[in-house]
């Protein structure tokens, strides 16, 4: 066999998947000829798809030495430096690559992509827009442009993007999703669902999109279970089949009840702040805690919750089965997901069912549709036990709330001058997703039947002056003038958001997607919530909270009673002013704040659950 049909022969193995056979061939030729600057980049492509990153450098890095002008080692070079987040390494090959060819649109939307990885967006930007100006069609480079826009908030320019993305190339089902996803954030939900299915019906494999969808429909008014469950099935359709044969057993030597916990969220998001000091009172001679996180998040709250876990497990770049495989090896007996169909999750690996019991909670506030996972932890104000038959888990209720918020700031409040007010302040501090058309229609009512009064819209979509402009006019619509609204964007640190807080004397909590956490937030600032009784888990979380302030006359009936309530609470400013100052205090001795008492009830909840299972499958513990 000459030495060319040798290559031909790795190229084939390489092509057909057999990356180890491709190897073996490879490091063989490469004995007789470790001059040849095409087998060296070769055996570095190899090398990148059996994960053996570090050692592929060397080999791209020989090839290009051997031929300086060799585009190809100093592209490969460059995705293994990429692989391995050396960003800044990877950026240096790809110069190399443009003084080779300066017209390569792939080297320089790399170039951008690890530009926008970096942070670093101007440059990223210039990137992408280089791409324009040698082909103005196309369509990755509007792709990308968009998703840098989306990032920065400028909304109107990341759409129409998109479309022109969309334009250049009909297929394109990952524009189709991410504009869905951006309708989504701006509360445009019609819009949303009917990007999510372009997405889908390109790519039926698309699994991101199913659950983007998912998540979309708990924002909506009509929202239908049978779609749900639907949905639910397509996208357990559209996931990876794993091969049963590579997953290892479950060891069973336990002497404590081993709890894993599942989330990309470690860190300064609202899981988190639910999840500290729950872990930190967990009893630790009776379970063993294991986190497997799902992103590269790290931040203090990262830092802090590394400290309370048995052991910290990284799993974002690993596959399904390597997940599995790691949990099995971890003989987990409950494993928690704590994303639902958000962002970061896992739920792929939790439809293998790889533990004996599977818990749903905190990161997501509504069924998952998935049969595989036993039990979403609820409380009895959310959920009721007669509403079994809308999830497919098993509902669990602890006996005062679903969670207990554990991060705080020493809380600066200031009503001093409550007292000489001269017109009320409602607030909203929400996503703008929440604010869907008929939010605004009720609020607007608010509004004008309280001639004093005007509505803090604070979120950091409104950074987008356009977005502003569009809620202004459907406030106006309502016969809303434009000196009734108060609008702002982000603020620059959690504390400043904190104080916004002194500004408003109400907080009106939206539906049928509420405020979580940042009604919590609103609270423990003196603010009391105005709520609605929902239909759902998600719906229902303002009326938990305020039944466990025993705030029950916050809680609305409907509409209508959230119109009167409005304005009877706001008709006696001296007992809003009284209610305002201890509700800080009240809120903080409520289950809402109670770490040791939440977590003896969490803890009941796994012993129960792990009773259950022993009890069913006849183990004796």
């Amino acid at each position: 066999m000459t030495f060319e049909e040798k290559i031909n022969s790795i190229i084939n193995k390489y092509q057909s998947g057999s990356y180890i056979e491709a190897e073996v061939l490879a490091s063989d030729l490469l004995k007789k000829n470790e001059y040849d600057y095409q087998l060296l980049n070769i055996y570095g492509l190899i090398l990148i798809k059996l994960k053996r990153l570090e050692l592929s450098i060397g080999y791209f890095q020989r090839s290009s030495k051997i031929k300086p002008d060799f585009f190809d080692a100093y592209f490969n070079l460059s995705v293994s430096f990429n692989e391995l987040k050396r960003f800044d390494d990877a950026i240096l090959p790809l110069k190399e690559c443009l003084k080779i060819n300066p017209q390569s649109t792939q080297t320089l939307i790399f170039l951008g992509n690890l530009y926008f990885k970096k942070n670093q967006e101007k440059i990223s930007e210039h990137y992408y827009s280089e791409v324009l100006k040698i082909d103005s069609k196309h369509n990755i480079a509007f792709y990308s442009l968009a998703n840098l826009y989306k990032k920065q908030k400028k909304y109107d320019k990341a759409i129409s993007h998109y479309k022109l993305a969309i334009k250049y190339y009909n297929n394109d089902f990952a524009s189709y999703n991410n504009l869905a996803t951006l309708y989504q954030d701006i509360g445009e939900f019609d819009l949303a669902i009917l990007n999510f299915k372009s997405a889908i019906k390109i790519n039926p494999k698309f699994s991101s999109a199913y659950q983007n969808y998912l998540f979309c429909l708990n924002f909506s008014k009509l929202y239908d279970p049978n779609l749900y469950s639907s949905l639910v099935e397509q996208y357990k359709k559209s996931l990876p089949e794993i091969d049963v044969t590579k997953i290892y057993k479950i060891k069973k030597n336990n002497k404590k009840i081993k709890i894993g916990f599942v989330s990309g969220d470690f860190g300064q998001h609202p899981v988190s702040y639910y999840l500290l000091n729950t872990i930190n009172h967990i009893n630790k001679e009776s379970f063993d805690l294991i986190a497997y996180s799902n992103s590269n998040r790290e931040d203090e709250i990262t830092s802090a919750l590394r400290k309370k876990f048995n052991f910290w497990r990284k799993i974002n770049n690993l596959n399904d089965l390597d997940v599995i495989n790691l949990i099995r090896e971890d003989s987990i007996d409950i494993l928690f997901d704590l994303s639902g169909h958000t962002a970061k999750n896992r739920l792929s690996v939790f439809v293998n069912k790889p533990v004996p019991i599977q818990v749903t909670w905190l990161g997501y506030n509504a069924s998952t549709g998935l049969k595989e996972i036993d039990y979403i932890i609820v409380d009895p104000h959310v959920v009721n036990l007669s509403d079994q038959k809308h999830f497919s888990e098993r509902i669990f209720q602890l006996p005062h709330t679903f969670q207990c918020i554990s991060v705080f700031d020493d809380a600066n409040i200031n009503i001093k001058n409550f007292k000489n007010k001269k017109e009320i302040v409602f607030g909203s501090f929400n996503k703008l997703s929440k604010i869907n058309d008929d939010v605004i229609f009720l609020w607007s009512q608010i509004l004008n039947k309280i001639k004093n009064s005007k509505l803090f819209l604070k979120a950091g979509q409104l950074d987008d002056p356009t977005i502003s402009y569009k809620i202004r006019e459907k406030f106006k619509k309502n016969k809303i003038d434009n000196d009734k609204i108060i609008i702002e964007g982000r603020s620059a640190t959690r504390q400043e958001m904190l104080k916004k807080y002194n500004e408003i004397d109400i907080a009106l909590d939206p539906f049928p997607y509420p405020g979580v956490t940042t009604s919590l937030e609103a609270i423990s600032m003196g603010v009391p919530l105005l709520t609605k009784i929902g239909n759902n888990f998600y719906s229902n979380i303002g009326k938990s909270i305020n039944k466990n302030l025993n705030m029950e006359d916050w809680i609305a009936k409907n509409e209508k009673d959230y119109v009167l309530k409005a304005i009877s609470k706001t008709s006696n400013l001296e007992e809003l002013y009284y209610t305002k100052i201890k509700l800080r205090e009240r809120f903080l001795k409520s289950p809402l704040c109670n770490a040791k008492q939440f977590t003896k009830d969490f803890e009941n909840s796994l012993k129960k659950m792990w009773e259950t299972y022993l009890k069913n499958n006849k183990i004796t513990n």
